[in-house]
């Protein structure tokens, strides 16, 4: 199967959160494209929504996300392949803009909350190495069950090496803090790396004491093996340390003497100060988070299971997880993954009912993908394609969740190592000292099944598309609602409505005729509302018409120019003599074709004229593979225009299918 290619939906996405100049910076995780707006007004929520493979759209933690789900990567790339925006998921308010340019030249950023601002921070630093954190957890948890079936002796190299693959990335965790800090920040790397590798450095020589003093102040060496709050504020005070340095230090000397002395200040003071507050700041996050949970296990484990998810629905699950490290890290274990097992559980559980009760085709082929996701531990195709959507599907799975969570903390089932991502592949993590894999299958199953039996037993409410939080205010449909629509008409279930919708009238009186687009193509002319691809039916790309096509046959409506032609023949810019710009579009979703049954005729940059052969399609066999055919006729600078009226009904290559109106030049 050929690559898909993203590079419309890119276009897409960043044109809906502001355009390009409103975009700071950019990354991902296993199913967010985390922006960093300038300005979160300018961003389209309607629109991205109605965008294919967008499952939703939320400002939180100081990011404005867009949830892809499964493909985030490829649609990350084909983003970051056009614009090249920062990764650094930094703000102006280091000092420095996302992409190391002076703040005064940029917009001011949107005030934040001071949690909004940690969460940024802590989404930041531990996304973009989200993957290999989870990968390392399955290779530690075959490193447990190695060692406790004793499939292998201690001393075998194989184990050894398994081992280490899965222990390095924790040990030596400080130092993908500090890439992913620096970048943050806005600090030199490797500065940032030569930093952290110091505070790990003292682990590899025996001969450095545990603890030693300075005069009557202890001084501890050796804590700092999987650190995070230590870390992460080392590198924010080294940052303003050498952005000091390179302020005051003569150009010529700065290539040696920032790092060194940026080094010895900020080495000194982490030593001294920052690691052990920070480390201190660790204990006692983590004595808190224990103290509570031992008030009632019971109690704590059913609220967490029971609203973990909730925090997944704002992405803000990412300033709760470094507690587990932390807990990790101080006491050996911890529970809140534990709980975070069966919450994900409760999601996945739902989703899977909703296989078994969706009554539409639509709804169960979206169920069946987001529970294969679901399986593997991400649950926000199964949240925003099925259970949040319709909200009973979404409470169930948080009982299911809180139900597992109550077991896990009764039976004291406990997780020895960190992992982001919780899986059935990472249950051997659960086994250790005054802990039960046993017991945490069995919470697992329990949310699970609790969820999936509920919707089974209760269904979902398929046919209420109110979400559960919000609606569009101001008298609109709620978005689901309009996805809803144009589920239906993919589906058919709409065709008698689409039939029915009519181009309102318009008022063209002090206009004047601007240019005329004559059909590309012999078919039937549809309005452009009733097409089922909602990126196209918004008019979100322009005004214009579909056309059901007759014959695989594409001329040009104008003379003019051919700005633009996709490789795979689906697509064609071609702007007017006139001025205007025409996008052809031949088909929704055709581009997954990669060129075949299509053959273009004409190049980027070709003149051409009315009626002149652009490209031909093999009508039939694009049906045959599943695709709708519906050409889009479309005028993308509509917005220069007063008016843009289609004409509909039966037509020809060379027929009148749209009219363009402006108004008219003012004579001196």
């Amino acid at each position: 199967m050929g690559k898909r290619d993203y590079t419309q939906l890119a276009e897409n996405i960043v044109a809906n959160v502001g355009g390009k100049e409103n975009v700071n910076s950019l990354i991902h995780c296993a199913t967010r494209l985390r922006f960093r707006l300038k300005d979160h007004s300018k961003a389209d929520k309607a629109a991205l929504e109605e965008l294919p493979k967008v499952l939703t759209a939320v400002s939180a933690g100081g990011q404005y996300q867009v949830v892809i789900g499964d493909e985030v990567v490829p649609v990350y790339e084909a983003i970051m392949d056009q614009y090249h925006f920062s990764a650094a998921d930094s703000d102006t308010s280091s000092g420095l803009s996302a992409n190391g340019s002076d703040p005064e030249s940029a917009e001011p950023a949107e005030k934040e909350s001071w949690f909004e601002k940690f969460v940024a921070v802590i989404s930041g630093i531990f996304t973009p190495f989200i993957s290999v954190l989870a990968g390392a957890g399955v290779l530690k948890g075959l490193a447990i069950l190695i060692s406790t079936l004793h499939w292998l002796p201690a001393a075998s190299p194989i184990y050894i090496s398994i081992n280490a693959l899965a222990s390095g990335l924790f040990t030596l965790l400080p130092i993908f803090i500090a890439i992913t800090a620096a970048d943050k920040f806005n600090t030199n790397r490797f500065i940032a790396v030569a930093l952290a590798a110091a505070m790990i450095y003292p682990l590899t020589d025996n001969k450095i004491p545990d603890l030693t003093h300075l005069g009557s102040y202890p001084v501890d060496f050796k804590t700092y093996s999987g650190a995070v709050i230590p870390t992460i504020l080392a590198i924010w005070l080294e940052s303003y340390i050498e952005r000091w340095f390179k302020k005051h230090l003569p150009a010529v000397t700065q290539l040696v003497f920032v790092p060194f002395l940026t080094l010895i200040v900020a080495g000194l003071l982490t030593f001294f100060i920052i690691g052990p507050l920070g480390t201190e700041l660790g204990t006692g996050l983590a004595y808190g988070y224990k103290f509570l949970y031992n008030l009632s296990p019971l109690i704590a484990g059913a609220i967490l299971g029971g609203t973990f998810q909730i925090f997944v629905i704002f992405g803000l699950h990412w300033g709760i997880l470094p507690i587990s490290q932390i807990n990790i890290q101080t006491y050996g274990y911890d529970t809140l993954l534990a709980v975070m097992f069966c919450a994900v559980a409760g999601q996945f559980g739902a989703v899977t009912g909703a296989i078994i009760r969706a009554k539409k085709a639509k709804n169960r082929e979206i169920a069946i993908s987001a529970a294969i996701s679901g399986f593997f531990g991400i649950t926000e195709p199964a949240i925003y394609g099925v259970n949040l959507k319709y909200k009973k599907a979404f409470i169930f799975g948080l009982l299911g969740g809180a139900i597992g969570g109550a077991i896990i903390g009764v039976t004291g089932v406990k997780c020895f190592n960190y992992t982001p991502i919780m899986n059935v592949f990472e249950t051997p993590l659960f086994i250790g000292r005054n802990s039960s894999i046993v017991w945490a299958a069995i919470a697992g199953l329990a949310a699970w099944l609790c969820a999936f039996l509920l919707v089974v037993a209760f269904g979902f409410n398929e046919s209420n598309t109110e979400k559960f939080f919000a609606k569009v205010t101001s008298g609109k449909k709620s978005l689901t609602e309009k996805k809803s629509a144009a589920v239906k008409a993919k589906l058919g279930d709409a065709e008698d409505e689409a039939a029915a919708v009519e181009e309102p009238a318009v008022d063209l009186s002090g206009l004047t005729l601007a240019d005329t687009i004559q059909s590309p193509l012999e078919g039937k002319a549809v309005s452009l509302k009733t097409v089922s691809d909602p990126v196209f039916s918004s008019e979100a790309m322009g005004k214009g018409v579909g056309i059901e096509p007759a014959v695989g046959k594409v001329v040009s409506p104008v003379d003019g120019e051919i700005t633009v032609a996709f490789p795979t023949g689906h697509a064609y810019g071609i702007k007017s003599d006139n001025g205007s710009e025409i996008l052809i579009h031949i088909g929704i979703n055709t581009v997954q074709l990669n060129g075949k049954y299509f053959e273009p005729k004409v190049e980027k940059g070709a003149k051409v004229h009315k009626g002149e052969l652009i490209a031909t399609f093999d009508v039939d066999k694009i049906k045959e593979a599943g695709y709708d055919t519906t050409t889009m006729v479309l005028i993308t600078n509509t917005g220069d225009y007063e008016a843009v009226v289609p004409s509909t009904g039966s037509t020809k290559s060379g027929d009148e299918v749209i009219k363009i109106y402006s108004k008219p030049t003012e004579s001196k």
